[in-house]
């Protein structure tokens, strides 16, 4: 049997962005970006990570899911720029919030501590992160693919 042989060279970076929308139509049902369809995984990913209450809200251009458990907390920088495992769902899940970066034209996130926009503009209706809520993701329903490198 011969014995493979590999050279770090032979390893290539996975650019994250570029992968998703090469493959675009692997995480949709319908092929390409769906904003509501995003909202309903970002809205099971909180149920199943512990949230009682998950509200998605369809206001102007955006869609945002709130919920009353920050169920990114310990995934905080991961779920928005990299493709992170989402065991509690399958073995091949992952969660969903990288896709809103890789299609929507924005995305912001708050929680209690406050707000911070990962990609677009930072115009995101606010007003429905309430009292009950710990954390709110927007998206934009509009596309916004990015150039790939």
């Amino acid at each position: 049997m011969a014995t493979l042989k590999y050279h770090p060279d032979d390893i290539t970076e996975l650019h994250v962005m570029d992968y998703l929308q090469r493959n675009e139509r692997q995480f949709f049902r319908s092929g390409g970006y769906n904003s509501i369809e995003l909202a309903g995984m970002i809205a099971t990913e909180a149920l199943m990570l512990g949230a009682d209450n998950v509200r998605i809200h369809s206001h102007r251009e955006w869609m945002t899911v709130t919920a009353d458990k920050d169920w990114l907390e310990p995934y905080e920088h991961e779920a928005f720029h990299e493709i992170t495992p989402f065991p509690e769902a399958g073995a091949n899940s992952m969660l969903a919030e990288v896709l809103a970066v890789a299609f929507s034209a924005g995305v912001t996130t708050t929680t209690r501590v406050g707000a911070r926009v990962i990609t677009g503009e930072a115009d995101a209706p606010a007003h429905l992160m309430g009292q009950d809520m710990a954390r709110a993701v927007a998206f934009r329903h509009r596309r916004g693919l990015r150039p790939l490198a």
